[in-house]
């Protein structure tokens, strides 16, 4: 598969949290949540995608101030 195009849909995926429209799957729970945004910001790093990085830690940061 084309790393553009995986880029894309990642970068896609991470925008799309700066907003109100979308939501965590039902059945994750607060660890599920983080170990998927702390695996998102490793790729995003080692991607150079540091505005997603940015978003990533805005949505960490407010699932463990809740």
């Amino acid at each position: 598969m084309n790393k553009n195009f995986i880029d894309k849909l990642f970068v896609d995926s991470i925008n799309i949290m700066n907003t109100t429209k979308w939501e965590w799957p039902p059945k994750w729970d607060d660890e599920r949540k983080v170990k998927f945004l702390n695996e998102s910001l490793s790729y995003a790093e080692q991607n150079e995608l540091y505005e997603q990085c940015a978003i990533i830690r805005d949505v960490k940061e407010t699932i463990q101030n809740s």
